[in-house]
């Protein structure tokens, strides 16, 4: 396997709180969009709190594993040590 393709992030990188924070805001941001919609349409509550909390988890779970790989990328092109 590429040494690339496993390289952890370094400590330098991995504690830095932005890109953390705007992925936790975005997505909230398209949670709450979804309750609103699904609100809106007449859903049940139980169902709307269901379908927000798994576009939430879904939403953070895509922008977590692209910053992560964005990060990556950035880290070796920053020649930073892990």
């Amino acid at each position: 396997m590429d040494e690339r393709a496993v390289m952890k992030l370094c400590g330098q990188c991995r504690k830095k709180p932005w890109p953390y924070l705007i992925a936790i805001g975005i997505a909230v941001f398209v949670a709450f969009l979804t309750s609103l919609t699904l609100g809106v349409s007449g859903i049940a509550p139980d169902a709307n709190r269901l379908w927000t909390a798994g576009v939430f988890v879904g939403v953070i779970a895509l922008l977590l594993g692209y910053m992560v790989v964005c990060m990556r990328r950035h880290c070796r092109e920053d020649h930073h040590s892990t």
